[in-house]
C-alpha cells in the first residue's frame, strides 16, 4: 500500500487520510504550493500552444502566404478537371464512372484507365499534403520527389495503355507546370522565412 505524506513536513499521513490538513504541521494538502503548480500548468499550455501556432504557421506559409502559393494550391486541383476530358480514347473520368455506374462498360475492359485514374487522383492528394509542408527543411526537396513520381507514373501508365486523347496531355501539362510552380514557389517561401 501506498502511503501519503505531507508536501511540508514530509510526515506520514496514511493511505486512508482524507482531511485537508496535515495533522503534524497544519498545512493546507490542497492548496499547499498551489501557485507554482498552476505556474507549471500554465507553462506547459503555453508550449502547447506555441506548437499548434508552429505547425499552423508552417501550414500558411507553404500555401497561402503568397500569391504564387495560391495558385499552385489550385493547380493541384485541376487535374481532376483535366481527366473529364478525353484520356485514353474515348474514356474520360466522367465517361469512366458513367459507364460503370450504368453498367455499360466491363471493369476489365477500362482497367488500366481506371488504375490510371485512380493514381491521378492518389498521388495528386500525396503532392497536396506534401505541399502543405513546404516550408520545413526538407520540404522542397519531398515536394519535387513527389511530384516526379506522380509524374513518372503517370507517363509510364500511359505509354503502356497508349492512345492518350486530350486529357492525357493536358494532365501532363499540368503535371509539369506543377513541378515549376514548386520552384517558382520554394523561391518565395525563403523570400517570405528570410
Amino acid at each position: 500500500m501506498k502511503t501519503n505524506t505531507c508536501p511540508k513536513c514530509g510526515k506520514k499521513l496514511g493511505t486512508f487520510y482524507l482531511k485537508d490538513t496535515c495533522p503534524y504541521c497544519g498545512v493546507n494538502l490542497l492548496y499547499y504550493n498551489l501557485d507554482e503548480n498552476l505556474k507549471a500548468d500554465a507553462a506547459q499550455a503555453q508550449k502547447e500552444v506555441d506548437a499548434v501556432n508552429r505547425f499552423l504557421n508552417i501550414i500558411k506559409s507553404s500555401s497561402i502566404a503568397s500569391s504564387v502559393l495560391i495558385v499552385r494550391l489550385v493547380l493541384f486541383f485541376t487535374p481532376l478537371a483535366s481527366m473529364c476530358l478525353p484520356m485514353y480514347g474515348d474514356v474520360s473520368l466522367i465517361s469512366l464512372i458513367m459507364g460503370l455506374v450504368k453498367s455499360t462498360v466491363e471493369i476489365s475492359d477500362v482497367l488500366m484507365p481506371l488504375v490510371s485514374m485512380a493514381l491521378v487522383v492518389v498521388l495528386s492528394l500525396a503532392v497536396i499534403i506534401s505541399s502543405l509542408f513546404s516550408a520545413t527543411k526538407t520540404g522542397f526537396l519531398r515536394n519535387m520527389i513527389f511530384s516526379a513520381v506522380n509524374t513518372v507514373v503517370f507517363v509510364v501508365l500511359g505509354l503502356i495503355i497508349g492512345s492518350m486523347g486530350a486529357g492525357w496531355y493536358v494532365t501532363l501539362a499540368i503535371y509539369i507546370l506543377e513541378i515549376i510552380m514548386h520552384i517558382i514557389c520554394n523561391k518565395a517561401i525563403k523570400k517570405n522565412i528570410d
